[in-house]
């Protein structure tokens, strides 16, 4: 029975929400396994395909990180501080309600969808080219934000007068083939984040 169960792979689920949910899934076999899992989740987020091996010497890849959230972006602020979420933005692999964006693709934007409070963004060949998401009001400081987000790149920084994001500010990340940008209020509070 041992032997069994150190050949199926367990799923944990990090996070469920009433009315979203957010996932980051860690797949673990041997304990070798599930320590080299562990030291690349709290790694510094410079990994994504480290190698392991288990007891009967097989090697194994860690999987790329990646993070999925289902639901209304506006119910639950904490999600843009996960450190999953963080992780799985630099590696382009941030799937919101069920689209992702292929940093890939032509981006001559063609038309769009929205789902629950989050659009998206398509090219003419139907590839999501922008994934564009509010966050609930006045609850995450720039700040805060900022500290959650260290492990990534700025590569922009700067205020927003008028238009699609008021007065404010934006804070611009590098991504491995993208970027994302967070928009805050006048207040330096956290309202939208586009990733494309």
């Amino acid at each position: 029975m041992r032997k069994v169960g150190k050949l199926l792979s367990a799923t944990v689920v990090v996070s469920t929400l009433v009315l979203g949910s957010s996932a980051a899934y860690l797949t673990t076999g041997s304990p070798d396994v599930q320590a080299a899992e562990q030291v690349q989740k709290w790694g510094h987020g410079e990994g994504g395909a480290s190698g392991a091996s288990n007891e009967s010497g097989a090697n194994l890849k860690a999987e790329t990180p990646w993070y999925n959230y289902e639901g209304y972006t506006t119910y639950d602020p904490s999600f843009t501080q996960d450190y999953n979420f963080v992780r799985a933005l630099k590696y382009d692999n941030v799937s919101i309600n069920g689209y992702k964006v292929d940093t890939n693709s032509d981006d001559d934007y063609d038309h769009m969808k929205q789902v629950y409070d989050t659009t998206v963004e398509f090219n003419s060949d139907n590839e999501v080219i922008l994934i564009s998401f509010a966050t609930k009001p006045d609850s995450v400081s720039k700040a805060t934000f900022k500290k959650a987000h260290t492990s990534n790149k700025i590569i922009d920084e700067g205020v927003t007068n008028g238009g699609e994001h008021g007065n404010g500010t934006f804070v611009k990340y590098a991504t491995n083939d993208g970027s994302y940008t967070a928009y805050f209020d006048k207040d330096k509070k956290l309202m939208q984040i586009n990733i494309g």
